[in-house]
Parts: C-alpha cells; structure tokens; sequence
C-alpha cells in the first residue's frame, strides 16, 4: 500500500474513532448511524488503488456549491427539530456534527479539507465525553489519541514532501508517496509510538492536576433513570416481585474502615423506607413529613431521637456509589445516623429515611454513618412489655381483618411466654411453613395476606413482611414494614458489594422500649443458580474497573484532589518524622558509645603502674617471640635450598656470558639452555641439567635435597673448567 493511500486511510480511521464514540452513546438515531458508516465506508474504499477510474473515485466530485446547499438544508432541518420536537442543544448539536463529517468525506482534496475532518472528529469525541460516563469511553480515548498522533506526523511529513518535490501534473503525489517512503522507517515507527505513549501518560498526569471546576457544561436534560419499585410513599403489595429478577446494578458499596466482607459478621440491609399503615392492599407513611437536616462536619445528621441501644463505636462508614435511579431515597445501612453528599439539601421522615429534594440525573456517589442495632438483653427476656402512646397509636394499625388472621398468631405463639419469643416464633413459622415464589399474582386479590396465610401459601418478600407485621400486630407488638435491598454479591477485585435489582428486599422492624426498632426477617433465603465460573470471575473484574473508572475519572473533583494532596503532605510528614527518629537513635547510639569509651579510660587510670609495667613487659615479650618465630620460618631448609639455586644459576650464567652466551631479557631459563646446547654442543651435557636442576629446587615439588644442591654445584664446577 503507498503511504498516500495509508495517509488518507489514517485520517478516515481517526473520524471513524470520533464516531464510534458516538454510536456509542447510544443518542444517534438509526439513520444517522446508517449514513455516517456509509460513508466512512465509501470514502475508505475511494482511497483504494483498485478504485481508480470507477464510480467510487468519481462520487465525491461534487462542486462546492452542491454541498454548501446540502449543509444549509441539513442546518435548517436540525434548527426545526430543536424548536419543534424540543431537542437539547447537544443532541442538535452532535446531529449537525455528524452531517459535517459526511460531507468531508467525499472532499477530501487539500491539505485544509483534511484538517478539517480532524477538528470534526476531535468534536465528536469531546460530544462522546459529554453524552457519557461508561467505561468504554477510555477505549475510544486512548485509540484516538494514538492515531491522531500518527496522523498529525503523516500529514506533516505529506507537506514537507510536497514542497521539496517539484510540482508538476500528475506526478505530485507519486513524488510524496516516494518521500514518504525514505521517511517512514522502523526507528521513525518506534519513535512515534513512544510518544503517543508519552502522551497518554502526560495526559494523565495533567487530568489529575489540573483543579476541577465541575461537572460539565452539557449536562443530559433526559436523563435514563433506571426505574424502581417499593420506595415511593405509596407501595403497592406486589410491586417488588416484578423486579426480583432484574440483574441491572443499582449501587456499590464500600466499607472502607473494614479489612473484608463485613455481612460475615453482621446482617446486611441497606435500608431506604418504612412503611406504617396498611390498609389491605397497600403500605404508606400515615405521617408523611419530612424535615430538612442539619448539617455536622460536612454531614446531614439526623435530627430525630434515637433508642438508648444505638452506640457510636459500633458505627460502620459506607461509601455508595449510587446509580441514577428515579427515586430520592438515599439507601444506607440500617440505621443511617448522617450522610454527605454533593447536594446542598436533604431530608428526613418521621421513621429514618434519608432523602434528597429531587431524583439524580447521573450516577452519585454519598457517604453514610450507621449505627447497627442492639437487641438488649432485657427486651429479650421481658414478659410484658409497656409502649409508648404515640408507638401504640401508629404502629398497631390494621385494616379490617378476618378473625382467623387473629387466631393464626394466637396459635402460632400459645407457647412463647416473652414477647421477643413471640416475634421469634412467628418469623420462623413463616420461614418454614411458606414456599417462597415470584409467581404469585397479588394485583387481582381481594386480601392479598390472607389469601398468602389461608390460600396460596407461597409469595415473596413482601408477602412474607406484610403477613409478618399484620400477625404481631393482631397481638399488640408494634411493627412496620421497610423497604430496602440486600448486600448483593461480594466483588473480591474491589473489595465492595454489588446490589443489584433483584436484591430489592422487604423486611419486618419491631419496637422494643430499650432497643428501639430491631429488624427481622420472615422470608426464607433462596439460593441463586451459579453461573459460569469464569464469567463471573470476569464480570467481577470488569465492574471492580468500571468503579475506579467512575471515582477517579468521572467522579474525580477539586475535594479528591485536595484529599490526595494531603495524603502525600501527611505521608512526608510521617516520613519526616521517622528520618528524625532515626537521628535520635544514632545519637543516643554514639552518645552511648562515647559515654562507655570514657568509663573504660577512667579505670584503666586506676589500674596501678606496676601492673601496667607487667603488661607492657608481657607485650613486647609476645611480640618479640612472634618476630623471632617469623624470621626462624624464614630461614628454613626450603628458604636456603632457594637461595643456592639461585646462587649456582647465576654463577652458571656468568660462565657462559664470559664464553659469548648472554640470556636474553625475554628468553626462559629452559629456552636460554636449549639455545646454547645447540651452539656450543659440548656444554649441553652440563647447561641443560643444571637448568632442571634450578627448576626443582627453586620451583619443586617435590622440594629439593641437599643431594640436589650438591649435583647442582658439580656441574657447575665441570662447567668453569670447559675451554671455549
């Protein structure tokens, strides 16, 4: 492929990025959709070397002026739209964007028809950032970054060579293409890929340390809320088992202060409304008021007195981050004390439920403080238990019950003598004596809970609550039903839980005077069917990522950065401070050390002259007999064999240095011997056994005799005597 081919590719590819990040988003209807991958498609196969001279080539040679009135239509129509259909400015926006994209495809001759399609797909993907918060969005990032890259050297290196070559027809961009090529070479490839590497990771740095100023200037007015049932102030009996199966996630939840799962030892309910009054089909809040809360060290605290039995060391922090649902319930753990959110408002209901003023557009993220419940030992052993008016007059209500109802708890209970037992005892006889289903249909039934007891005996979570409230409160212990979800499934990768839909729950809180309300719960647990290990395993991880992605891209603000700068400032002082515990000690140490060192001279000047005489006497004696043993090992029969040898070698070399036989600097003594044999043939039979002779003595094993020595010294003395 000629690079003027991949040059043109390259920047189609680059708008193609732009434009997937739009699909994407999923805000561009069909058509559109349709017409832009056309002619992505077109333009790319135009480019080609097989579509020289076809149809394909020839379709883009429209004049300007042809589309200057189709981008004058399109602008028009668009204009219409927003006005007439009430479309946001965004949606129009990217809608006209992409008709610019189109028609730069199909005219694509100059350098500025190119660097206007790359400031057009550098649009689309800053729409793609504005329409979208999802995971994916840091794909599309990444690849356009690097291709832009690729792009932008490409096209400046097309320009260079254009301008060096020389003009003529048709061979202009033969003669790019051929500079191109000498261009391009492999250094040139690596070198650019490390500064789109260099890049990215410039970009990052910069993300984090730029100040955040907000959230965006283009916030969606149609917001998708995932809808939900069970948290408005009317609930229908029924409603939560049409979302029991829905696998859509709601909310994340951390507990940063704790080292793992936390439902290992305590019950997990994030609670989000209590109901008070039922009246045969429905549940709804008698006393529906809520009052704005005050604010605590960042917080929204809870201004409604709470039972004696909550304690503050027993507080769990949860960090939730919430999805966009259509509710303002703020769901927590029961029982939520405070919450900080990124809104100015919240309230709060006459039984505990967090709210904010309107449901969230986006995806937020809260932090609640809960206190867990404390059932008290004298609650659970009380026979008779004596409630407060205003308890009795709200929570013992019921709508017109059949007497069976009464009797059914009568009989359940005959045996139970405290009031705890008697909770107790219903709740596990609701457990065992029901089947749990989603199929039973309570929408056309005239008594829902009585036909759950007497007839179907099988339904699901609010059935259960329902039937469990109205039977203690046909015995005069006050009940309410709540609303909320379950801890969902444990995400190892992140270390928080994920709640989905259909852990959407209904349980049963009962009064007690010491304890304050405390949560039970009839319904039997079901177990799921287990799904595929690994798509699990990688279900896990994909979320565990799209969480960091949310908190620390999406959700990253000025607080976070703030927070991050005094992570690092509270780390170097912690740093700091262990450097300057460390000086200490080696202070201490050499302080230590001197102080030692100065006791040890203060008694050895006590110690007397003459045992100090002694002892240097003792001294010199040691190293006296040391030297003399030294010097007695050097004279050793082996030292003096050496020192012959030496001796006799050398008077051998003056002989024959005398005879005209001079040992070269160079030259072995094995080699010097060897020479003079063969000159003087009459003193080999001497030189050369006198040399190995030498050699065992100076350089043995074995070490050398005294009869060494005296052959040595004959044959020398046979030597001196030979004539030359």
């Amino acid at each position: 492929m000629k690079l003027e081919a991949t040059f043109r590719l390259t920047s189609v590819l680059l708008a193609t990025i732009g434009f997937l990040g739009l699909i994407a988003t999923g805000e561009l209807p069909p058509t559109l959709v349709i017409v832009g991958l056309l002619a992505l498609a077109l333009s790319i196969a135009s480019g080609a070397a097989w579509a020289k001279g076809t149809v394909l080539e020839r379709f883009g040679q429209f004049s300007p002026r042809v589309w200057n009135i189709f981008l004058i239509g399109a602008c028009l129509a668009l204009l219409v739209a927003w006005a007439l259909l009430s479309m946001d400015i965004l949606t129009s926006a990217v809608h006209f964007l992409l008709v610019l994209m189109v028609t730069k495809l199909f005219t694509l001759r100059g350098r500025k028809d190119y660097l206007h399609l790359y400031a057009i797909s550098f649009l689309e993907v800053l729409a793609s950032a504005a329409l979208t918060q999802e995971l994916w969005y840091a794909l599309i990032f990444c690849a356009y970054l690097f291709v832009a890259i690729w792009v932008l050297l490409l096209y400046h290196l097309r320009n260079e060579a254009e301008e060096r070559m020389p003009v003529s027809a048709g061979m202009e961009q033969e003669g790019s293409s051929a500079a191109l090529s000498g261009m391009v070479t492999g250094q040139f490839f690596w070198t650019t890929n490390a500064v789109a590497a260099g890049t990215l990771c410039l970009t990052l740095v910069l993300f984090f340390v730029i100040p955040r100023i907000g959230i965006g200037y283009f916030p969606k007015n149609r917001p998708d809320l995932i809808r939900t049932s069970g948290f408005s102030d009317t609930v229908d009996l029924g409603v939560i088992g049409a979302i029991k199966l829905d696998p859509t996630v709601v909310m994340r939840v951390e507990f940063p202060d704790e080292p793992g799962p936390v439902a290992a030892r305590i019950r997990l309910y994030f609670r989000g409304t209590a109901y008070d009054t039922y009246d045969g089909r429905a549940w709804s809040n008698r006393g529906g008021r809520r009052f704005p809360v005050r604010t605590s060290d960042g917080f929204f605290a809870a201004t409604l007195p709470r039972a004696p039995a909550r304690f503050e060391a027993l507080a769990l922090r949860q960090e939730i981050l919430m999805e966009a649902l259509d509710t303002k319930v703020l769901f927590g753990l029961s029982f939520m004390q405070r919450v900080r959110s990124g809104f100015s408002v919240a309230k709060i209901d006459e039984m505990g439920g967090f709210y904010l003023p309107f449901p969230p557009a986006t995806r937020f993220q809260y932090t609640v403080i809960s206190i867990p419940e404390v059932f008290r030992k004298a609650d659970r052993e009380a026979v008779s238990t004596e409630y407060p008016a205003l308890i009795k007059e709200r929570y013992l209500q019921l709508p017109s019950l059949s007497p069976e109802v009464r009797q059914l708890a009568q009989k359940v209970t005959l045996a139970s003598v405290t009031t705890s037992g008697k909770v107790r005892v219903i709740e596990q006889f609701l457990k065992q004596t029901y089947r749990y289903s989603l199929d039973a249909e309570t929408a056309i039934q005239k008594s829902p809970i009585e036909e759950f007891l007497f007839i179907r005996k099988t339904g699901y979570c609010e059935h259960y609550a329902s039937a469990m409230v109205v039977l203690l409160r046909t015995l005069g212990i006050p009940a309410r039903l709540a609303t909320g979800f379950l801890a969902g499934e444990w995400n190892d990768f992140g270390h928080y839980y994920t709640v989905r839909q259909r852990d959407a729950h209904a349980w049963v809180e009962v009064y007690f005077p010491l304890s304050g309300w405390i949560t039970f719960d009839p319904t039997p647990s079901v177990t799921g069917t287990p799904g595929n290990p690994f798509l699990t395993y990688a279900g896990k991880l994909l979320d565990s990522v799209r969480l960091q992605w949310d908190r620390y891209v999406i959700r990253y603000s000025l607080r976070d950065q703030a927070a991050a700068v005094q992570d690092v400032k509270a780390k170097s002082e912690h740093l700091q401070a262990d450097a300057v515990a460390f000086a200490a000690a080696v202070a201490r140490w050499i302080r230590s050390a001197r102080e030692l060192a100065g006791d040890i001279f203060l008694r050895a000047r006590g110690i007397s002259l003459i045992q100090g005489s002694i002892a240097l006497l003792l001294a010199s004696l040691a190293i006296l007999v040391i030297r003399v043993v030294r010097k007695g090992r050097s004279r050793g029969p082996g030292r003096d064999h050496h020192a012959v040898a030496t001796g006799l070698y050398r008077q051998m070399l003056g002989v024959l240095e005398s005879r005209g036989f001079r040992k070269a600097v160079g030259s072995t003594p094995l080699e010097f011997a060897r020479t003079v044999s063969c000159q003087w043939q009459d003193v080999a039979p001497f030189v050369e056994p006198l040399t190995e002779c030498y050699y065992r003595i100076r350089f043995g094993p074995p070490p050398a005799s005294l009869d060494d020595i005296a052959r040595a010294g004959e044959l020398l003395a046979v030597l001196k005597s030979l004539p030359r």
